[in-house]
């Protein structure tokens, strides 16, 4: 089959198809219309979340320079880290004043929360990004500090960070503004040493003589009682010798087998007891 015969078959069919449409419309009366559906709406998908809106709190803590905490009417706190400045650390002199100067700037103000406009909303600690302006003076928290010499500019796109809304504001303010430093601590300069043998006579004026220090008092005893003199024993009296024995002599005491004779036994004399120790004839 050639090309041709195609095409004329090919119309031949439109013929007998619009034919046909025409007369169904013919035996309805009516006039013939075609079912199409209609097309689905476009469907487009949100690239980013909705940004928070800027919420009107109070200060109720200033947790350091670049930080504080904030309660709205309902109680609930947020923990606000100021966006765009950083404050030296608390364990600093410098950190302690710029805590201090956030404190006469913000603490119990009515302040407003705006965003940053770099689509951060939350830090790696969890702490809400925001500035911080007073809603009674219109003053920005954050560029003070930096005013003041307690912050620098820090944590935008210079670090890598998103671009936000007050960049520019707060680095060319940095810039103009020393920063704070506190005065060093004075250091107490040591007493001279004294003149080598200041006050001295010896007119040696090489060699420290020190003085010769002087002897403690020494503390008199306290006077012991006297003991008292010891009682001489009472003489023992040589008993008086029993009448009903007598010895003329040791010989005869022994030869009677009453040797030895103590003192009160019958026959003791003190004639026989040579040594007066109470024993005779020993």
């Amino acid at each position: 089959m050639n090309r041709k015969s195609v095409i004329i078959g090919g119309v031949a069919a439109a013929v007998l198809i619009v034919g046909g449409i025409t007369a169904a419309s013919s035996g309805n009366g009516g006039t013939a219309t075609a079912s199409v559906p209609a097309a689905a709406p476009a469907v487009t998908a949100s690239t980013t979340a909705p940004s928070p809106a800027a919420v009107t709190t109070t200060v109720t803590r200033v947790i350091d320079g670049d930080t504080v905490e904030t309660t709205d009417t309902a109680g609930n706190v947020l923990t606000i880290r100021i966006i765009g400045i950083d404050a030296p650390e608390m364990d600093t002199c410098e950190g302690l004043a710029a805590a201090e100067a956030m404190t006469a700037i913000a603490l119990n103000q009515t302040v407003t929360l705006p965003l940053g406009g770099d689509g951060e909303d939350l830090d790696k600690h969890g702490r809400s990004l925001r500035y911080v302006d007073l809603d009674n003076t219109a003053t920005d928290a954050g560029f003070t500090l930096i005013q003041q010499g307690h912050a620098v500019a820090r944590y935008d796109s210079r670090d890598g960070y998103g671009q936000h809304t007050r960049e520019n504001a707060y680095i060319a303010a940095d810039a103009l503004t020393p920063n704070h430093a506190c005065a060093p601590v004075p250091t107490q300069e040591p007493e001279p040493a004294p003149a080598p043998n200041a006050g001295s006579d010896n007119g040696d004026t090489d060699v420290l003589v020190a003085p010769a220090p002087e002897p403690e008092p020494v503390q008199a005893p306290e006077p012991q009682p006297e003991p008292e003199p010891a009682r001489a024993p009472e003489p023992v009296s040589a008993p008086e010798a029993s009448a009903s024995a007598y010895y003329a002599n040791c010989d005869a005491a022994r030869a009677a087998g009453a040797a030895p004779l103590h003192a009160g036994e019958p026959g003791y004399s003190t004639k026989l007891d040579r040594d007066k120790d109470g024993v005779a004839c020993e």
